[in-house]
């Protein structure tokens, strides 16, 4: 105890208070959402069982089974524990704090996602057996219950009570994405039983087991709810004004997903053709994947276009980081084919082990190298002299390190399975097959990504001198933003013009005079211009203006 007129003592546990008080909070909202997370979702399987029972035509509602006992007890104890959680949890959001937490916004991401996936699949599954003549209850009632689930937590999301302030563009994005995903299969499958329909016309050897009406309206039925998911969260949740890394992220792959689909079917294509001329395999057997690959071909390339002028609209960073993805992938294709059409080559002047045309291998080779190499030659461009200023981008030097690092991975890995198969040709001689027979496959693969790797690390070598002096434009590498609510475009702004990464903090002063809003942006970006730091912390003054302050590390 301190003596009168003396300052308190102050020891350890004290000034750790605030630090374990946070770290309790924390641990407090992790148990509490991952059994609020447990419960929801128990319950909802529970009240869907219950619901298929009193739906299904065919099923006893009151028997003595398990499966009635396990639907009861996921209904009436798990259903009021998570309504007394929620209303416990309700009551703290309250708290700003608690919608700043990074736990409760990645409980409503997960728990939205979770329940748009299992409802859009119930009502597709739904739909598409009642057009074959089926009433699946089943289906139905999860669609029903789990679309009640979505709607609550999209109600939390929206609702200013307690709506997260963080991760807010995460589950527009992802919605987004699904959607398209869910229509690009369905379309696929649909144009599929078309063109199928269509061969057995002229080849009535290639029978369908399935009518090809049905099977079309089946795979429309996932296509329409797809498109429907997407365009909901493009429009109506906002997902095409996400800007934010997650965002592009999510846009990036989603191109880059588009363009190796449609560079797979159109090698397809091709390789269905050369075989029509040049091989000697049946026709019914060369013409088994062309349905597939027309659909693939078409719907793939329709979504890589859209996808590639929502990427142009994108800061340069962005648009630059597509084009690497699409040059890695059609890189891809291309050292496959190479690798193939070695393989072809060597397979044709010694006798293979089993009795196949080696003109099959190589044609396949072939249609990979044509169509990889020139989408490759497009996007990478390796005849145009590179600025200093790009070779210094990180995308860049990423995307070369990845490119011929994961090319010597591939090639250590060959010369290890070669030198097993060169030692193993000499301790068992007596075994079938040759030297070459046994090395061409693994031997291809290594004149590919030796090719591959060469390159890229010439490639690497020579943009390291070429920007060796530059000057960084981007001289700051964090930067903590206090603002008064949701600034997610202000995020957006800072980070595209700077490239640094961007931490919001939430301002607890009740008039928020240090807080910084959407329309602070160019003054922001006014206050950053020509800083050097690694941390920059920027608040607004109380005379209304913008300071930004270095911090030492």
């Amino acid at each position: 105890m301190s003596a009168p007129g003396e300052a308190p003592v102050t020891g350890p546990a004290q000034a750790a208070a605030p630090g374990a008080g946070r770290a309790q909070s924390t641990v407090r909202r992790i148990i509490v959402l991952v059994l609020l997370f447990a419960l929801v979702t128990v319950a909802a399987i529970g009240l869907s069982g219950l619901l298929t029972r009193v739906l299904d035509p065919g099923s006893t509602l009151v028997t003595d089974d398990a499966g009635l006992a396990r639907a009861l007890a996921f209904t009436f104890i798990a259903g009021p524990l998570a309504g007394v959680l929620w209303w416990w949890e309700h009551r703290r959001l309250r708290d700003p704090a608690e919608r700043a937490s990074l736990v409760w916004a990645l409980y409503l991401v997960a728990m939205s996602l979770v329940a748009l996936v299992t409802a859009t699949i119930g009502a597709a599954s739904a739909i598409a057996e009642g057009l074959d003549g089926r009433w699946d209850a089943s289906s139905a009632c999860v669609a029903l219950v789990w679309g009640g689930v979505w709607v609550w937590h999209r109600w939390m999301r929206r609702s200013a009570a307690t709506a997260p302030t963080r991760l807010v563009e995460v589950t527009p994005a992802i919605g987004t994405v699904y959607g398209l995903i869910v229509a690009t299969v369905g379309s696929i499958g649909a144009l599929r039983a078309i063109v199928s329909a269509g061969l057995e016309i002229f080849l009535p050897v290639l029978v369908s087991t399935r009518p090809w009406l049905l099977e079309v309206g089946q795979a429309l039925t996932w296509a329409a709810i797809g498109a429907a998911v997407w365009w909901w969260h493009w429009t109506r949740e906002r997902g095409r004004e996400g800007r934010g890394g997650f965002a592009s992220v999510l846009l990036i792959l989603t191109v880059g997903a588009a363009a190796a689909l449609t560079l797979f079917a159109v090698g397809t294509l091709l390789f269905v053709v050369l075989q029509l001329v040049f091989g000697t395999d049946a026709v019914a057997v060369v013409l088994r994947p062309l349905d597939t690959a027309v659909a693939s071909a078409l719907v793939g390339g329709i979504v890589w276009t859209a996808q590639s002028r929502i990427l142009s609209a994108r800061p340069d960073s962005v648009r630059r980081s597509g084009r690497l993805l699409i040059s890695a992938v059609a890189l891809v294709g291309a050292a496959s084919g190479l690798g193939v059409v070695v393989n072809a080559l060597l397979a044709s002047i010694v006798s293979p082990l089993v009795d196949t045309d080696p003109r099959t291998l190589l044609l396949g080779g072939l249609s990979a190298l044509a169509v990889g190499l020139p989408v490759w030659w497009i996007a990478w461009n390796p005849t145009r002299s590179v600025p200093a200023e790009e070779a210094a981008l990180p995308a860049r030097r990423v995307y070369l390190i990845a490119i011929f690092g994961a090319s010597a991975i591939v090639a250590v890995v060959t010369l290890l399975l070669i030198g097993f198969r060169l030692f193993q040709f000499v301790l068992g001689p007596t075994e079938a097959g040759g030297l070459v027979e046994r090395i061409r496959a693994p031997f291809g693969l290594l004149i590919a990504t030796a090719v591959v790797f060469a390159y890229h690390f010439a490639v690497w070598r020579s943009d390291r001198r070429i920007a060796r002096d530059v000057v960084p434009r981007q001289t700051i590498g964090r930067v903590l933003l206090v603002t008064g609510g949701d600034a997610s475009g202000l995020v957006a702004a800072v980070r595209s013009e700077t490239g640094a990464q961007v931490t919001t903090m939430r301002a607890s002063v009740p008039d928020e005079v240090l807080a910084l809003g959407e329309e602070d942006a160019p003054a922001v970006l006014d206050a950053l211009r020509g800083l050097t730091a690694r941390r920059v912390l920027v608040v607004a003054t109380v005379e209304g203006g913008i300071r930004a302050v270095p911090l030492e590390d």
